[in-house]
This record gives structure tokens, C-alpha cells and sequence, in this order.
């Protein structure tokens, strides 16, 4: 009996859907192992005095949040940086806050999260549009239990509780040359996460 044009576009759909199955199955090890994305953070914060217009010194809060991140097939990140900021607020509501968002840093790790250095320098913007050098070195050292979390498949957090010492600068004036001692912000950590 022979085969109509029908009965032939019912043979080609069986084919074409076995062809795209074992496409689907031989490129996908090969695009979860390109998709491996490493985040290393390591963050502290400090008191700060500060001087308000009217004369009153309130505590500012410093953070200090060192980033290093990339993607496989890299193994380091070409453009480290750190972000540091700080945040007071005056007894009459009025607020008084600087940032250096993306700092550039050199940043060294251990792999088992028992220390992360950054030091470096940038340009922070405070709230008045005013333009400041910020300078910064800060050394953490873990502390705590390393603590797995595996939070969706292929992705997981590694972090430990840390101390953190450093010295951060501001056009010139050091702000804290010491160990953070925020009493009511978390404490330090060193942190890392993937995801594929």
C-alpha cells in the first residue's frame, strides 16, 4: 500500500521529536557546566560619631561590604570592589549620608572562609551632591562554624561569622582604625555563593 502525503508528515513528526530529544540531552552537561556563577561578600559595620547642625553628636552607622563575583568558565574577578557607605540621623530627623557604591578593591580570600582582606579607594557621593575621597582596609577573619545551605538545586550559600579590624578614611580624616564594634547592626560574616 502506498504511503500518502499524509501518511508521510505522520513519520517525519515521530523523527523530528527523537532528533530534538537527543539534541536536548547531549548539550545539556555541557551548558550546566558554563553556568557556574561564584559571589564571595564579606561585610562589617562600625559606629561613627557624628556632628549635627545643632551642636548634638549622634552614632552613624559605617558599612564596609567587599564583593568579589564571576562566572565560569573564570576563576577570579577581573573588577573587585566594595562598597562603603554611612548613614546619620540627627535628633530633629534630619539625616546626613555618603556612598562609594563599587569602590575598586584588591580583595584576598581564603577557601575555606577563614579570612578576606580588602583594601582600596573611590569617590563617594553624599546626599547634598558633594563629591569625597574614601579610603579603606579591612581585614576579616573568621570566627564561627562554616555553615552549607543549599537553597535550590545547583544553588548553595557557604557563609561563617567573622571579626573584622579596618581602617577607613574620609577626605583625609580617619573615621575608624579598629575592630567593628556596631552594637546593634549583624555581626560580620564572610560569605560565598554559587549557582549553576
Amino acid at each position: 500500500m502506498p504511503i500518502t502525503r499524509y501518511g508521510r508528515r505522520w513519520l517525519a513528526v515521530p523523527l523530528a521529536l527523537a532528533t530534538g530529544l537527543l539534541t536536548i540531552a547531549i548539550s545539556t552537561p555541557a551548558n550546566a557546566e558554563r553556568s557556574l556563577f561564584f559571589e564571595e561578600t564579606a561585610e562589617a559595620f562600625w559606629a561613627v560619631p557624628h556632628a549635627c547642625a545643632d551642636g548634638s553628636i549622634v552614632s552613624g552607622t559605617l558599612l564596609v561590604r567587599s564583593t568579589r563575583d564571576f562566572e565560569a568558565p573564570d576563576t577570579e574577578d577581573d573588577d573587585p570592589t566594595a562598597r562603603v557607605q554611612f548613614l546619620a540621623v540627627c535628633p530633629d530627623g534630619t539625616s546626613f549620608s555618603w556612598a562609594a557604591p563599587a569602590a575598586p578593591a584588591t580583595i584576598t580570600s581564603d577557601a575555606d572562609l577563614k579570612s578576606v582582606t580588602a583594601a582600596g579607594s573611590g569617590v563617594a557621593r553624599d546626599i547634598l551632591g558633594g563629591v569625597h575621597q574614601v579610603s579603606f582596609d579591612v581585614a576579616w577573619t573568621g570566627i564561627g562554624p562554616l555553615e552549607t545551605t543549599v537553597n535550590t538545586a545547583g544553588s548553595k550559600r557557604k557563609e561563617r561569622e567573622a571579626t573584622a579590624t579596618g581602617r577607613v578614611t574620609f577626605d583625609g580624616q580617619v573615621l575608624v582604625d579598629g575592630v567593628n564594634n556596631h552594637p546593634t547592626r549583624p555581626a560580620p560574616f564572610i560569605r560565598v555563593d554559587t549557582e549553576k
